[in-house]
């Protein structure tokens, strides 16, 4: 009868809410009936209908913490500050997202860390949000500080004097109030058909967040959701999407050849993307990723021209003869993308050799998406940057982790990054040209 009768009262509050000055009460108007009748009945032992019963009135002195049971407590301790908050933060968003504002994390965590130890002095339950009363208060009409502040007040005016007059509450009013105001939050079971159609792997950790919690407890479920939301992740670096990048003609823009139809790949010249950052969990996946979609392999690459080498260095004069004769056969020789004739004396030898190995004379990795890089990612990528071969488009962030790291030695140089793709295009081929 009572969630019937609240849920009629929210809805006329919601139909007239232009034409009411104030929301009609309907949870004071419930407590104070429901309160009356059972006194009047004598419910509770007339009926065995269980109340709110005595209510402790009056405030306790202040006192110094018991320090000795800390050690016991901390476990304990550690859970109600992780669900405390995670409930304080959610119901601030909730709210501020519903109404237009903007909420400050650190100054919520900051708030409940100085109530909370100003609390423990007087022997006070730990001080969280408390979702019922804040969905309670939010849909009756008070949306400021002011309606907290009249909140409390009251809640201190029954501790210290008219607690008794509760006591014959029956404790399922009390959870009808509850129900009715929480029906905005079981509305959010509309989020999953939308999260199937958007994002499954949000919708997995929606899942198990819920179905942990109702079976694990808010403590155990929120440490279940936080480890799960961290493996999704994981998993999504294991998994991202990677791309060859074409030009637009006549711009300098780049985008996904398989998804742009104007995008063209430069001659000679294959752009990588990868939207992932590189540590040590995924560097081997990002050349594999690169392997298969250039079609070129580096670590071989460079072991064939290392062997090239080591075998045409055996006799210089060899060597020279065999370098002449092959510039002799150039036409049979693929630079650049294109068939060309003649060489320079200029070009040198790593530059000639790997023409022999391969068509394409410059891989550029874009590293414009990967937002940090560890040392073993940094080794990886390292290990596979064949002069001139490939080069790298990286922020200026990512720069300077590259330089903690230790990236820039020999081989490697500061002069294969480029700030953007465009840049690193037009010096290989201004390089390609002066050859």
């Amino acid at each position: 009868a009572v969630i019937m009768f609240l849920y009629f009262i929210k809805d006329l509050n919601e139909r007239f809410k232009k034409k009411l000055p104030i929301p009609i009460p309907g949870e004071i108007i419930v407590v104070i009936v429901s309160t009356g009748i059972s006194y009047g009945m004598v419910m509770s032992e007339n009926y065995g209908v269980e109340v709110v019963g005595k209510i402790p009135t009056g405030l306790l002195p202040p006192k110094i913490p018991d320090f000795s049971v800390f050690p016991s407590l901390f476990p304990d301790a550690f859970a109600i500050a992780v669900v405390g908050f995670s409930i304080a933060i959610s119901l601030a968003k909730i709210f501020a997202l519903k109404h237009g504002y903007s909420v400050d994390g650190n100054q919520e965590l900051i708030a409940l860390g100085l109530c909370n130890f100003m609390s423990s002095f007087f022997h006070t339950f730990a001080v969280t949000a408390s979702m019922s009363r804040s969905l309670v208060q939010e849909s009756t009409g008070g949306h400021t500080e002011i309606a907290g502040l009249l909140a409390s007040l009251l809640v201190l005016l029954v501790v210290v004097a008219i607690g008794f007059v509760f006591q014959p509450l029956p404790t399922t009013v009390l959870a009808a109030i509850i129900m009715v105001n929480l029906l905005g939050m079981f509305k959010q079971m509309k989020d999953i058909p939308a999260l199937w159609r958007t994002s499954k792997i949000e919708l997995a950790i929606w899942l198990v967040s819920f179905f942990a919690s109702v079976l694990l407890g808010l403590d155990y479920g929120l440490v279940v959701a936080m480890g799960f939301a961290i493996l999704t992740v994981i998993y999504r670096t294991q998994c991202p999407k990677n791309a060859l990048l074409g030009q637009i003609p006549d711009t300098g823009l780049y985008f996904d050849v398989d998804e742009y139809e104007e995008a063209e790949e430069c001659s000679g010249i294959k752009i990588f993307q990868s939207n992932t950052s590189i540590y040590f969990a995924n560097s081997d996946l990002y050349v594999s990723a690169l392997k298969a979609k250039t079609g070129i392999d580096p670590a071989k690459l460079l072991a064939a021209r290392k062997s090239q080498l080591k075998y045409a260095k055996r006799d210089n004069g060899e060597r020279k003869a065999v370098v002449a004769g092959a510039k002799k056969q150039m036409d049979h020789v693929y630079t650049n993308g294109q068939m060309t004739e003649n060489h320079t004396e200029s070009e040198s030898e790593d530059d000639f050799f790997l023409q022999r190995l391969t068509p394409i004379h410059t891989i550029i990795l874009d590293f414009t998406p990967v937002n940090f890089i560890d040392s073993v990612g940094a080794k990886t990528i390292k290990s596979i940057l064949v002069r001139p071969f490939i080069c790298l488009c990286c922020a200026g962030t990512l720069v300077s982790d590259l330089r903690t790291l230790k990236f820039f030695c020999e081989p490697v140089t500061p002069d294969l990054i480029f700030p953007t793709i465009h840049d690193a295009v037009l010096h290989c081929k201004h390089s390609r040209d002066v050859q």
